[in-house]
């Protein structure tokens, strides 16, 4: 199975420059809070000319300001971004082959036996149209299967295309750190460190039983792809990218029990409208902004597709555990995400 997958270069930056051509080469980020109240929000996101100077996204913009005195600053506007998205998706999906859309910037899809010289040229050639069509820089990656397919799209970012062929997996796998596989984040990279398996081929040499021991379900993944075996297949997606609702609210800081009963119906109300949509999901999220404006989001996916409410609310309420309760909150979201038809799928739950 030969993929080629597609992320966009630093997204919600290069849509700002899109309608601000003067941002353009200039240090900038996109912030979580309104131009008035920046100063207590984070980075969202922010271009390459900002990067050089050390900032990155999450970093407080007090922080972000010290690095750079110049830098811009752009309040977000997610249904610009989406609006840019659903013209990606429908540019990439004209394609005809199966496509899945891992976020609002992501796209992965499947060729099946096709060749990596044709392949090459397709993704060419979506490449171009993506840049003349739309304006907007971006990065492919080609191998055998998603999960690698996304791996060397971001050794080639940015505004790069590469290929790496099954039979050269191994070579390309070799020396790389374990925070290079998707899915790995810090605190299991570091628990990989610890144990002496701070590379992708020292974990390929580790026995698959301990890892499993170690860490169940997550330790048979990490073994296979270091290993250079693909676990995931690209599933079509439906048209919708998410399904959420947000509301305005005024909870005090450590009132658990409001949390808890806004949590309980912005579950309910999305979990209805993936049963009128027909549709399963793989990812909840729920997004918090705090009395001083600052804006936190926090994601569990699942290992299976499920339309489950009774997983919507569970999950949601585990992730509303780390909501800080010495702050007040304004506003609470559910969201779940990575879609695909009920059709001919499988329900685990």
């Amino acid at each position: 199975m030969v993929v080629i997958y597609i992320d966009m270069d630093y997204f919600f930056a290069a849509c700002e420059e899109l309608r601000h051509p003067e941002l353009a080469g200039k240090p900038f980020v996109v912030g979580t809070s309104p131009p008035e109240h920046r100063m207590r929000g984070v980075v969202q996101t922010c271009n390459y000319e900002a990067r050089k100077y050390g900032i990155h996204s999450a970093m407080p913009m007090t922080e972000a300001l010290k690095l750079c005195k110049d830098l811009g600053y752009v309040p977000p506007d997610d249904a610009y971004y989406e609006g840019i998205s659903a013209k990606l998706s429908a540019l990439v999906r004209s394609r005809g082959y199966a496509t899945e859309s891992d976020s609002i910037d992501e796209f992965a899809v499947d060729v099946g036996d096709m060749g990596y010289p044709e392949a090459t040229k397709l993704a060419g050639s979506i490449k171009a149209e993506v840049r003349s069509s739309i304006g907007l820089p971006c990065t492919i990656g080609i191998s055998s299967g998603k999960t690698f397919a996304k791996m060397v799209c971001d050794s080639a970012k940015p505004d790069g295309l590469r290929v790496v062929p099954e039979p050269e997996l191994s070579g390309f796998l070799a020396g790389k750190s374990v925070d290079d596989i998707p899915g790995i984040g810090r605190k299991l990279s570091e628990k990989l460190a610890s144990m002496g398996l701070d590379t992708v081929d020292k974990l390929a040499r580790a026995s698959a039983t301990m890892l499993v021991g170690e860490f169940g379900e997550v330790g048979t993944y990490m073994h296979m792809i270091a290993n250079g075996r693909e676990t995931e297949r690209v599933v079509e997606n439906t048209g919708a990218l998410s399904i959420g609702r947000e509301r305005a609210v005024r909870i005090n800081a450590g009132d658990a029990v409001a949390l808890r009963n806004t949590i309980t119906d912005l579950s309910g109300q999305v979990s209805g409208e993936v049963t009128r949509q027909g549709v399963l999901f793989k990812t909840v999220t729920i997004k918090v902004r705090y009395g001083d404006f600052t804006v936190r989001t926090k994601s569990i996916s699942l290992n299976h597709y499920t339309d489950s409410a009774a997983v919507v609310l569970d999950t949601a309420v585990e992730l509303s555990l780390g909501v800080d309760p010495t702050k007040a909150v304004n506003k609470l979201g559910v969201r779940v995400s990575s879609l695909v038809s009920m059709k001919g799928q499988k329900k685990l739950f």
